[in-house]
């Protein structure tokens, strides 16, 4: 056979320089010894002229060598060669023109001839390999998979968190609410009892008296405001924020608003109860991209479960 611009030749064992073998020859048969440890025999078995080659030389060289009546596969015939090599009975050999007079597995061929088939070997190595890489990715990407899978698997489950329901989220409102109404009775009883007058004023129970009558305006008896104490952010009204836990709702303790927030903490819906749009009361407004929808797109809804 020809390989790399080389030609390689078959012996038996005890036809190969029976004598003793010179350095020339020695070297000649470590070429061989290599050759065939490097040797893709999937190549060779897919080449026709080549097996045939091969079967004479077995048929002719090997005792034990029987072919098959019905013929034998390409690969079975090499792995035969391959045997007899291995155990020593056949050697593959280095060949020089200067003292072999023909070419062993193929016959001679021209520079062309020789040049175009050392092209179409190289080719088909090189898709070979490509072939090989491909198989290659495909098989570690699958086993990435899986891992990535086997991980998923693996992971404890997250708790579930309870999503509060509309009629929950009523019942709660209407508890601040009433909180609220509380509170401010609270703070009107307590302003009653505060000074807003000093006491230097005139008595406002004089001249507002039912026996007496109206006092004309120019009449009117001068008075004057005390300090007006602060009640505190009692008195305030809240803000619904713009930021919350994802899922959760909240309500605005001094509107009454309820607010739900969306996966990213977003405001997602406003469910509003004391005032109207369009003469709606209650109502919700969807929010978008970080936006409120118009008054004019509010929706209904109701509070209470069927």
């Amino acid at each position: 056979m020809r390989y790399e611009g080389h030609r390689f030749l078959l012996y038996r064992r005890w036809d190969y320089a029976p004598h003793g073998r010179t350095k020339e020859q020695q070297e000649a048969l470590e070429a061989g010894q290599a050759l065939f440890k490097a040797a893709n025999f999937e190549h060779w078995a897919n080449q026709p002229e080549l097996v045939e080659r091969v079967q004479d030389f077995l048929v002719n060289s090997v005792s034990s060598y029987r072919p098959s009546p019905y013929g034998d596969r390409p690969r079975d015939v090499i792995n035969a060669l391959c045997w007899e090599v291995r155990n020593g009975a056949a050697v593959i050999v280095l060949a020089k023109p200067a003292y072999i007079a023909h070419d062993g597995f193929v016959p001679a061929l021209s520079e062309d001839e020789r040049y175009s088939r050392e092209l179409a070997d190289r080719a088909e190595r090189a898709a070979s390999y490509e072939a090989r890489s491909k198989a290659h990715e495909e098989d570690f990407d699958a086993y990435k998979q899986e891992m990535a899978r086997a991980e998923r698997a693996a992971r404890p489950l997250k708790p579930f968190r309870h999503i509060e329901t509309i009629a929950e989220a009523a019942a709660r409102n209407r508890a601040a609410w009433a909180a609220r109404d509380a509170l401010a009775a609270l703070a009107l009883t307590t302003a009653s009892s505060l000074p807003f007058m000093d006491d230097s004023a005139v008595d406002l129970d004089v001249a507002s008296d039912v026996d007496m009558g109206s006092t004309a305006p120019g009449g009117a008896a001068p008075f004057e405001y005390g300090a007006v104490p602060s009640f505190g952010d009692s008195f305030d009204i809240a803000k619904t924020p713009n930021r919350g836990d994802p899922g959760t709702w909240y309500t605005n303790p001094g509107s009454g608003q309820m607010r739900l927030y969306g996966d990213t903490g977003a405001p997602a819906v406003d469910l509003d109860f004391d005032h109207p749009h369009l003469g709606i009361r209650p109502h919700a407004h969807n929010w978008s991209e970080g936006r409120r929808d118009k008054d004019s797109d509010v929706v209904p809804f109701s509070p209470w479960n069927p």
